[in-house]
């Protein structure tokens, strides 16, 4: 989804304003916003996934949302007490999401958009169909072409270099698809009529295509020469070189992702062994105010035990880090 609907009325809605009264509230507002928004990058029907088998967790609603993973998890615990979120399947689901977002209407605008992706694949292949019928007549000429008998065994050894050299590319653009069924003569034939750029960029225009509507060709030479003879390039084509490049690139960002994904959890998971370690330092009278304290803080009616703690321990956190712990006046 592009989009997700939010009502104008959102900040008068009671469990916002009940939210927004509590510690953290603005903050966790925030976190409720940017959870409807990566929902509905999802495109799952309400499910917060990063794909179609791996959930989001607290870190990574942490690190997307650039929102410390305490406030993330106070939020969790929030949203679920007020019966906004579910997450008792192992994965963060948002409540109502259908009633609100209109995916119905969605997906019809969806399946129209396919519909017409369909047609005009389906023209695309008759006029690629006619344009093999009509150039039928050049292939059966071009295939009684001979070669010189002026040629020397320089040449000739030089010359099969090169077509050697151009079949492995070619083979390679068309490898995993039905199209690698096609010869070696076959490729050495149309270099010679066609010259080894023009075959590469057929060749390369065939197998994308193949990979996008998945069609059989029983006669991958004639199809070849049918590009060849006309070739028209399709407006979502990308050339080979553009794609290794994107892909590359795509390739270091992920790793470069992945190392700040490990430096952050790294990270939190120090803060938090660290908060844990504060509060088991504490003493028992410390620990009760700072739940008090906590207790004071969260709206009437959600608050969980779980949620109490986790707000006492930031808490706790946050006076030491001030300079200002419980019991010291």
């Amino acid at each position: 989804m592009d989009w997700v609907k939010i009502m104008c009325n959102l900040l008068d809605h009671r469990k916002i304003k009940m939210i927004r009264k509590g510690p953290e509230g603005n903050t966790l507002v925030l976190l409720w916003l940017l959870m409807l928004t990566e929902a509905g990058k999802c495109s799952r029907g309400g499910y917060l996934m990063v794909s179609a088998t791996l959930p989001y967790t607290e870190q990574t609603l942490s690190m997307v949302t650039d929102i410390p993973l305490p406030t993330v998890q106070l939020g969790l615990v929030t949203f679920t007490g007020l019966d906004m979120i579910d997450q008792e399947d192992g994965a963060i689901f948002i409540k109502n999401w259908g009633k609100y977002q209109s995916e119905d209407k969605l997906e019809a605008r969806r399946e129209s958009d396919r519909k017409r992706q369909q047609l005009y694949r389906h023209n695309e292949r008759e006029r690629l169909r006619a344009l093999a019928l009509t150039s039928q007549e050049q292939v059966s000429r071009d295939c009684h072409v001979t070669m010189s008998r002026d040629v020397t065994v320089e040449n000739r050894t030089e010359e099969n270099r090169g077509e050697k050299t151009t079949t492995d590319e070619v083979r390679l653009l068309l490898s995993g698809t039905p199209l690698s069924k096609i010869t070696d003569r076959e490729l050495q034939g149309l270099a010679k009529r066609h010259g080894p750029y023009r075959l590469a960029k057929a060749a390369d225009v065939a197998a994308e295509t193949w990979r996008r509507d998945r069609e059989e060709r029983h006669n991958p030479g004639g199809y070849l020469q049918s590009l060849c003879t006309s070739l028209v390039v399709p407006e979502w084509y990308v050339p080979f070189r553009e794609r290794k490049a994107l892909a590359e690139a795509l390739q270091r960002r992920k790793g470069e992702v992945e190392a700040e994904q490990a430096t952050q959890k790294a990270q939190e998971e120090a803060q938090i062994a660290a908060r844990h370690a504060l509060w088991e330092s504490l003493s028992e009278e410390q620990r009760e105010e700072y739940r008090s304290a906590a207790l004071a803080g969260l709206p009437a009616g959600i608050a969980p035990a779980m949620a109490v703690t986790a707000m006492a321990k930031l808490l706790a956190w946050d006076a030491v880090q001030t300079g200002n712990p419980a019991g010291t006046g």
